[in-house]
């Protein structure tokens, strides 16, 4: 095989640097401001979920950090938008990663999370898309629901169904849970030119219980639209990522998730898309400064707000 001057490969040079410039794009493409630089010690979760005794008769659900959750909807076990590692990016070799690093570490490995019956990418974006995490998970036992226009990126992984699914797509799956794809206000190329991705927030639905995933999304009446005969246990929304203004579009502000699970009917809320990452402008406590003034006198209406926390249904 032809070789670089680099005395490595010339498929593999190649590859790194369209790695490279991909990685330059989406580092512009994100605004994190270069927090590939981060040097602070990760900071270990206050609490850390045991799923090994979670009940199959209630439904629960774990925040692993950034847009990460397990859940048990009564019996089905749905892991969503997993990072399990030190670092999200893009992985040109294998898993080693190239992007930005967590602030705080997980709280469950993937071996602790377990095997699972689905799981759930919102869209290809490398901090919901994270190869590592998904190559640690994949089981011929486990299916798979992910944005149209990205079945590709799932090739080479060894899972039981690869299921595109669409705006208004619904699919329901054994044990009885209904996944439905609801269009939110985002975009969902994993680089600048994949423009055919798509980016999806999640309704699921068991039990006659219904949990709304906002996965990333700025304000839109869309989801009222949508879910509008629905009844909504929880609503998890994404609170950070806002700044600068122009970011909004496509991140809701605190103030705007809340009004969004309001709008929609939402029982409970549960913030989540901050203090993982450092992925825009505002300081990494600010949102959920926000959230919390902007929820005084309801608070009794969030479900958590710590990384490893876990709400049960009530």
């Amino acid at each position: 095989m032809e070789t670089s001057k680099t005395g490595i490969s010339r498929r593999k040079f190649i590859t790194l640097g369209i790695a490279a410039v991909g990685g330059l794009a989406l580092a512009s493409h994100v605004g994190y401001n270069n927090d590939t630089d981060n040097t602070e010690k990760m900071k270990k979760p206050t609490q850390i979920p045991t799923p090994a005794k979670w009940k199959n008769e209630e439904l629960t659900v774990a925040w692993l950090g950034h847009a990460g959750f397990l859940i048990n909807f009564y019996g089905t076990k749905i892991l969503i938008d997993p990072a399990f590692y030190e670092r999200i990016g893009l992985t040109p070799l294998g898993n080693y990663t190239i992007g930005m690093k967590r602030y705080v570490a997980c709280p469950l490995t993937a071996e602790q999370a377990g095997k699972v019956d689905l799981v759930i990418c919102s869209h290809a974006h490398t901090d919901h898309f994270d190869y590592p995490s998904l190559r640690s998970m994949q089981s011929p036992d486990t299916a798979v629901v992910t944005a149209k226009g990205t079945r590709s990126l799932w090739e080479g992984l060894n899972y039981k169904t690869i299921d595109e699914m669409h705006w208004g797509d619904e699919k329901e799956y054994p044990g009885g849970l209904k996944v439905k794809a609801i269009e939110g206000e985002h975009w969902g190329a994993r680089l600048p030119w994949n423009k055919e991705m798509e980016a999806n927030s999640i309704l699921l639905s068991k039990n006659g219980v219904n949990l709304f995933i906002g996965a990333d999304t700025g304000y839109t009446e869309k989801f009222q639209q949508q879910l509008r005969e629905v009844e909504i246990e929880l609503a998890i929304m994404g609170i950070a990522a806002y700044s600068p203004k122009s970011f909004e579009a496509r991140h809701a502000t605190p103030e705007q998730a809340i009004q969004m699970a309001e709008e929609m009917g939402a029982k409970k809320i549960l913030p989540m898309h901050w203090g993982t990452f450092k992925l825009s402008q505002e300081p990494m406590e600010e949102p959920i400064q926000r959230f919390n003034q902007a929820m005084a006198g309801k608070m009794e209406k969030i479900a958590l707000q710590e990384i490893g926390a876990t709400w049960v249904q009530s």
